[in-house]
């Protein structure tokens, strides 16, 4: 039982080193985003964690929509958002990427 316990191992540390070694290019994908008066606001808050991709993969939203998810963001998972930003990010959200447009 040892033997295989140590063959296993052995083959998973040679398979992790020949990939440890191979030069891997990341894919890179350039998103359309608005850019207005409330970009620099979003682009503060959101894209520490988000790609601009995240916003577009939601779709058009209502206004309350984008204010619960920038709550949800400051709420639950603690992102540093101002009062201020805020209601500049939903405004942003919803102006560029609200229902009806």
């Amino acid at each position: 039982m040892m033997k295989l316990i140590t063959l296993i191992l052995l083959m998973m540390l040679t398979g992790l080193e020949a990939d440890y070694r191979r030069d891997v290019k990341m894919p890179s994908i350039a998103f359309g985003i608005k850019v207005d008066r409330g970009f620099p606001a979003m682009q503060r808050n959101c894209q520490w964690c988000h790609s601009l991709g995240y916003i577009l993969n939601q779709g058009n939203q209502t206004k309350e929509y984008w204010n619960k998810i920038v709550l949800r963001m400051r709420d639950t998972f603690k992102a540093p958002i101002t009062k201020e930003d805020e209601v500049t990010v939903t405004e942003y959200l919803y102006r560029n990427y609200g229902k009806n447009n």
